[in-house]
Formats: structure tokens, sequence, C-alpha cells
């Protein structure tokens, strides 16, 4: 073959070079057509950020929005940095040749293509396999809005994409049949394609967590914490926000085509936290047993009630204050925001603290520090200094308590929160593990649970704007306070609450699912919701072992129903007891009179001799896994993997695991399947398949059972002590 030209050497060079470009990583797009300005952006590896607002507008972020987003992570470092800003080029919808791909503007990020079409519609494609993930099915549209009370500057926002055939959808945090959300399954639902319309607003059993992890490969986060309403169904994707500055939105995608490398899912996880932020890693002591009702009202039944699980040689690691703690029955007076226990039901906290210390037992107490009573030594400098949001008269907000709310997406009112628990709990006591009940905020003019016409940040911020945010600026609090790099508690920063938002994983927040009922409906509906909710990137979840209402510790239905949750909530990342119990109290006939009185017990050795048996049974097996647990906290921190999962998950090539609604993982070892029908003696499952040589045990019989040819399903009886529980066991052999 003759050599090549001089001429033709530089054509080819030419050639290579063209082939080499790539397209900007910043975009700004003029629409005239649509009157809006359209931002993209690569924001992580194979992900992209949108943003547009109406012409000539202004595309902002943190601190002039609230942002789920963190700092990105180095490839391959694990460190983060702040990049500096990107230079963006501008285009107008139609412009030169040199600016479009097939007659439309195009940014790439990894193996993500996200283009603005000649008619102003977005979409986003793989471009390993050519998919097209999200098609906008009309031009989002992003309307002038009158807010209660009336801001100027606001609009509404309407966004929409094509529906998908087949495609199912999970996260969107925690969603429940609670009279807000009233039309969701009683049973709860899994995938949540075809969910009636669900509320972007927290709720005490709603967890607004805009994420949603898709099986065609993609996620999407909407980054706006304002109120409105989200729904997939058959007929496309809907989107709604009630007051906004902008349309925010985040697309994320896989590295590679079907069949993956590494899950989809796992991919995407970990997209989305190297986006949002990581989950630190919980201290040891939280993957033991956690102990609460509600309410232990003083020092005498703590201690009398930890002394017992010691004596009797129970797991526990944890014994928890409800609210209303900071009631002092002696002078009849509300002492909330105080941060302290009134001495006559709290004679000695600190020597409370030390002594459950000392028994390897932690405490953790329900403050609601989120608010500030007028009797309050804190309340006049709070209110003085505008440190309270405001309701729609102008008044300082009250939530339930009762006392007045701090507007906490103002930095100096979280710092002068956080030091009223300091000096208080911190200081005084020794007390720092916080359960943030009532986070959402309670309280206000919508069922008396999440109040829409509040203002915020000074009065500048409507409700209606960034209320769905706010249990994430008390997470944020704490750990400005507390847990972040350099702070007295960094490897003990640890916080439950009832709600969070998109990236409170980076706070340390952790969830529980709110105020359930003592129902077989109810357990069906919190497994799936908890999947649903680990799906969201918040790793740290829990419910109300049993249930929280109505309960009754004598009855054998919920005797049952308590044994088969807990073999289910042993296997939860937390693992809580707590609940509002009807029934005796605990010691028998021992109550402590007007002051400080006992409620009906809620304790594991009075729910009957069979059923205390069968849950002790699952306590010790939880206790014998602490140190694999600790693992999946780890593997959470660095990968953003869900400590439980649903069987997709780890078997994402497996055609029988997709539509499994009843199973789950936890960590990547234990398959686990709740009994959730009441008088269920039996329950069929399915063992997804595994490499030839590894097996899955039976964790209570031992058996083995082989699935390298295929996935199988079974059926076990299920006596009350026991549940289908597998280890996936690769059996050893003597080399030959």
């Amino acid at each position: 073959m003759p050599a090549p030209t001089l001429a033709l050497a530089l054509l080819l060079c030419a050639a290579a070079a063209a082939a080499a470009t790539t397209h900007p990583s910043c975009i700004i797009v003029r629409d005239a057509l649509n009157a809006q300005d359209v931002k993209l952006e690569a924001h992580g590896e194979n992900a992209v950020r949108v943003r547009a607002v109406p012409s000539g507008g202004t595309f902002l972020d943190a601190p002039d929005v609230v942002s789920a987003f963190t700092p990105l992570p180095i490839p391959g470092t694990g460190a983060t940095i702040i990049a500096a800003p990107i230079e963006c080029v501008t285009v107008a919808l139609n412009s030169a040749a040199s600016d479009m791909d097939e007659g439309r503007t195009v940014i790439t990020s990894g193996n993500l293509k996200a283009a603005v079409g000649s008619d102003g519609k977005l979409t986003f494609t793989r471009i390993s396999d050519s998919r097209n993930l999200l098609t906008e099915k009309t031009v989002r549209s992003i309307t002038p809005t009158t807010t209660v009370p009336s801001l100027p500057g606001f609009s509404s926002l309407e966004l929409s994409f094509k529906a998908v055939e087949g495609e199912r959808i999970y996260g969107l945090g925690q969603h429940a049949a609670f009279p807000w959300d009233h039309n969701f399954p009683e049973n709860g639902q899994l995938d949540q394609k075809g969910v009636p319309s669900m509320l972007l607003e927290p709720h005490d059993g709603d967890v607004t967590i805009p994420v949603v992890h898709s099986s065609l490969g993609y996620a999407f986060l909407s980054n706006l914490p304002s109120t409105g309403a989200v729904e997939y169904n058959s007929t496309g994707s809907y989107w709604s926000h009630t007051a906004v500055l902008q349309m925010d939105i985040w697309v994320a995608t896989t590295s590679d085509s079907p069949p993956h490398t590494v899950s989809p899912w796992q991919q995407l996880q970990q997209a989305y936290a190297d986006a949002t932020g990581y989950a630190p890693v919980w201290p040891e002591w939280s993957t033991g047993f956690w102990q609460c009702k509600l309410r232990y009202s003083n020092q005498s039944q703590i201690m009398d009630v930890a002394n017992e699980y010691i004596r009797r040689n129970i797991p526990l690691s944890l014994m928890i204050i409800d609210f209303f703690s900071w009631m002092d029955p002696a002078t009849n007076t509300n002492t909330i925001g105080d941060e302290t226990l009134p001495a006559s039901c709290w004679p000695d906290p600190k020597g409370m603290v030390d002594q459950l210390k000392e028994m390897g037992v932690e405490l953790m107490i329900s403050p609601y520090s989120h608010s500030v009573g007028s009797n309050s030594h804190n309340y006049a400098q709070a209110a003085a200094k505008h440190y309270l949001a405001t309701d729609a008269t102008g008044k300082p907000a009250q939530t339930v308590g009762p006392g007045y709310t701090y507007d906490l997406f103002n930095p100096a009112a979280r710092a002068y929160a956080w030091n009223a628990m300091q000096e208080g709990f911190v200081d005084q006591y020794g007390l720092h593990h916080w359960w943030l009940d009532c986070d959402e905020p309670c309280g206000g003019t919508n069922n008396g649970t999440y109040a829409t016409d509040w203002l915020y940040n000074d009065g500048k911020w409507p409700a209606a704007f960034v209320g769905a945010a706010y249990p994430q600026m008390l997470d944020l609090a704490i750990w400005e306070g507390m847990g972040a790099p350099g702070k007295q508690y960094e490897h003990d920063n640890v916080m439950l609450g009832r709600a969070g938002w998109a990236g409170s994983q980076k706070y340390g927040g952790a969830v529980w699912s709110g105020d359930t009922e003592s129902t077989w409906d109810d357990f069906n509906q919190q497994f799936k919701a908890g999947l649903n909710f680990v799906m969201s990137g918040i790793p740290y979840w829990t419910t109300d072992i049993g249930g929280f209402g109505n309960g009754n510790t004598t009855s054998p239905d919920f005797r049952e129903l308590i044994v088969r949750w807990f073999q289910w909530g042993a296997f939860c990342p937390i693992f809580r007891l707590h609940g509002a119990r009807q029934g005796p109290t605990w010691p028998v006939g021992k109550r402590a009179g007007i002051l400080c009185s006992a409620s009906p017990s809620n304790e594991v050795w009075m729910f009957g001799n069979e059923s205390e048996a069968a849950i002790i049974k699952v306590m010790r097996i939880r206790e014998q896994l602490r140190p694999y647990v600790m693992e999946q906290y780890r593997a959470a921190s660095v990968n953003g993997t869900p400590i439980m999962r649903p069987l997709f998950y780890d078997f994402h090539t497996d055609a029988g695991s997709q539509g499994i609604d009843d199973q789950q993982m936890f960590g990547p070892d234990y398959l686990v399947a709740p009994v959730m029908v009441k008088g269920a003696t039996s329950r069929s499952i399915y063992l997804p398949p595994l490499p030839k040589g590894t097996v899955w045990l039976n964790y209570f019989t031992g058996i083995a059972t082989a699935t390298f040819g295929g996935g199988k399903n079974i059926t076990e009886a299920t006596p009350l002590d026991t549940f289908p529980l597998y280890k996936r066991h690769t059996p050893f052999t003597y080399p030959k």
C-alpha cells in the first residue's frame, strides 16, 4: 500500500480531531419561542443538571435557593472539590449548525446526552445504546403565581414526560394511605407507576424525597423543595410545583448498556449520592436494639426498664425519652425550648446518662428542638432577632408543644437553636442523641401536620417555595453544631426524624415512618414504603415495630402481629420498638401517681410467653449480625448502597426478581421474606439464581437450595418463631 500523501495525512488528522470533538459541558439556550432561557450543564459522571427561567431571568444556586446538591467528588479519589464556575456557551434555539446536533442544542456528560429540540422540548438519551430515557410531553410551563401570604416574583411549574410502556418507578420518599394521600393503596405499592397523585409536602407518614430511579436506567431529581404533587401513570409523568424561581432538575444514567457489569440500580444510587452527598457511618452502638414507647415519663421508668432488659439478658442498645418531657407537672409549666428536663420527673439526668452508659446503653430524647415556647428563657431573644417563622398574620408561627417554630432557613436561627440544645442537653447531661419528631414541622393550617402559609428566611420565602426542606434544615442545624468534620460528635452524630428531603443523608439524618396503626394492612404498606424510601438515597430508616397506634398488648392478634413485625424490623437498618399501647403497665401495679404518670407498657416481656420467646429469638439474630450491619453502614457511606433493598437491586438480570414486592435483601447476603398475613402458617418465596457452588442456606433449618440453573419458587412452613430467612453460602470443599 503506498504511503499517504501529505494532503491525505492532514485530512485524516482533521477528521480525527473532529471525531474527538465533544459537545460543550454547559449551554444556555435562548428559547424565544417559549419565552424561556434553559441552562444545561454536566453535573457528575453521566449526569446533567437543567434549569429553566422566564426569558431574561437569573439561574440561581445556594444560598439564594435551597438546593440538594453538594460539592462533587473527584473521580477515583473520594475527595470533593468546589469547581470554578463553568463557562457556558450561549446559543439561540435553531441557531448555527455548529451548535446543533440534528437540529437540537446538545450537551453530553459521559454516557448521557441532553438536548433541547427545535420545539423547546427536553430529551435525555443514553449514548451507548441510543436509548431514549426521557422526552418532555409538552414544554414546561413557568407561570407567575400568587403565594400565601402574597410575595412577588414566584412562579408555578408544570413539567411532564412521555410514558414508556413497562417502565417501573421507585423512590419518591415514603408515601402511605394517610388522610393527605388518601388514594394511596391500602396495602402499599412498590412500583410507584400507577399510584394516584402524591403530595410534595411532608406530613406524618409521608416523606418528600423528589427523586426517582427508573427501570429504564436513569435517575431523576426535582431539585425544588416547593409544595406540589407528582404522578407516574400510563400516559406520562407529571410534576407540579406551586412556587418556584426556576425549574431545576437533574438526570443521571448508567455508564454502560444492558446487560450491565455493575447493577444499574447501584450505579444510579452512587450517582445520586455523588450529587447530593453520602451518609456518614453511624456508630456501632446504633446497630443494636432501640427501646421506646409513648412514653417513659420519668427517670425511674427509664432505669427500671433498662435494668430489666439487662437482668433478663435481652439485647439493648438505646432507651428513648418521648415527647412532652418538657412539661413540669410540679409547677404545671411548659418549658419547651429550654432544652432541659424538669427536676420533678428527672432529678439527675446526667447521672441517668452515666449509669446507662456503664450498662452499655445509650439515651435519646425527643425535644421538639424546632420549637421554643413563650415561657422559655430562649424565647425573647429568638423573637427579638426574628429567628422565628411567621404565620399568615405576621405573628410567630405556632406548632404543637405548644411552641413557636424556629426559622431554620436562617443560618443565625439554626445556630441559636443549636446553642440552646448544646447549653442544655449536651453540656449539662452529656445527652446528644436526637429524636426529631414533628420535624415537618407539625402544626399550622393543613390538617395540623404541615403549614402551607408560613414564611421563612426572615419573611422572604413562603412555605410553598421551600417548606418541603424544613426537616433537612433541622438536620443541618444539628450537623453544623455537633456532627460536621472537627465537631465534638462527628463520629456519633445520630438523629432520627419523621421527615427529610433530598440530601438529608449527608447530615446524618435518618427517618422513621411515622404514626402507623397496628394493623396487617399497615404492616404490608410499611414494607413497600420502606423499600421505596431507601431507594430515595437515605439509607437509615425504620418503623414503629408493631405499628404506633391501637395495639393492645393482651390481644392475640396484636401479639401475632408484633412478632411478625419484629421479624422484619430486625432486618431494617435501624432496629426500633415504639408504640402507644393499650394494656397493663410494668412493673405490674406500679404507677407514679399524678406526677410523671406511667403509660401502658411496650417491653418485649409484655406480649405473652410465646410471643416473647419468638421476639427474643430474632433479637439474638440481630445481635449476632451487628458486625455485618456495620459493614452495610460503611457500604452506604462509601457507595450510597441501600442497607435493605428490593431483590431486583442485587439480581438485576434475573427476570423473576423484578416484580417481587414482599421480599427484600438485607445487605448482599441475606434474603428476608416476612410473614405479613394474619394466621399464616406457611408462605411462598422466590430464591433468585446464584452462581454454581453458591447456595441459599435456610437460617433456621440449615437446608441448602442451589439455584445456579435459575430462580426457584418454594413454599415453607412458618410457625410463629420462624420466617423465611436465607443466606448466600458457599460451602467449603477440600482441595482435590
